[in-house]
């Protein structure tokens, strides 16, 4: 798990893996307020947004989630959230599997979960072995909107980055 905020990425940016980067600054060059939620596609198949707009819920009423094929950059737009992590997996029990058509499972309960606070201009960084609890309330309720990166594993290779840019 990598967290940040816009004003240091600048900065940091060299840490970062390329295809991270690119993530970044599709945020950073998209007009969000012109656009309705939805997927917008930044390279087809293997990268793509989720610009998403909710309330936030108490954490007891959110699942944590996982991905296997997707690498999750969550930047929040608006408003202001909380996200529990968890490392493992494997080491969690799943209640509900949607891997193979949705690249998600879902769990109820986690180990050693930390929180993090995001407010705009942050973002966290999310891997397969990173149980991620999104969208919980911080000082109650918040109406949030936020754009999710989802980048394909395969795209880590600095060969297939170079090729897709």
């Amino acid at each position: 798990m990598i967290v940040c905020c816009l004003r240091d990425w600048e900065n940091e940016k060299n840490a970062f893996h390329p295809i991270i980067n690119k993530g970044i600054e599709f945020i950073t060059q998209t007009d969000f307020s012109t656009l309705s939620p939805g997927k917008y596609d930044i390279i087809p198949e293997k990268m793509f947004c989720l610009y998403q707009e909710m309330n936030t819920l108490p954490a007891n009423e959110m699942r944590a989630e996982s991905h296997f094929k997707f690498v999750d950059i969550q930047f929040l737009l608006q408003g202001e959230e909380t996200i529990g992590v968890a490392r493992g997996a494997a080491d969690h029990q799943v209640v509900e599997d949607r891997a193979e058509k949705h690249d998600i499972v879902f769990y109820q309960h986690t180990k050693n979960e930390s929180l993090i606070h995001l407010v705009p201009g942050m973002f966290a960084v999310f891997f397969p072995q990173d149980l991620h609890r999104p969208c919980c309330h911080t000082h109650g309720e918040s109406f949030i909107r936020k754009a999710v990166i989802k980048i394909h594993l395969s795209l880590f290779d600095h060969g297939l980055i170079m090729n897709n840019q």
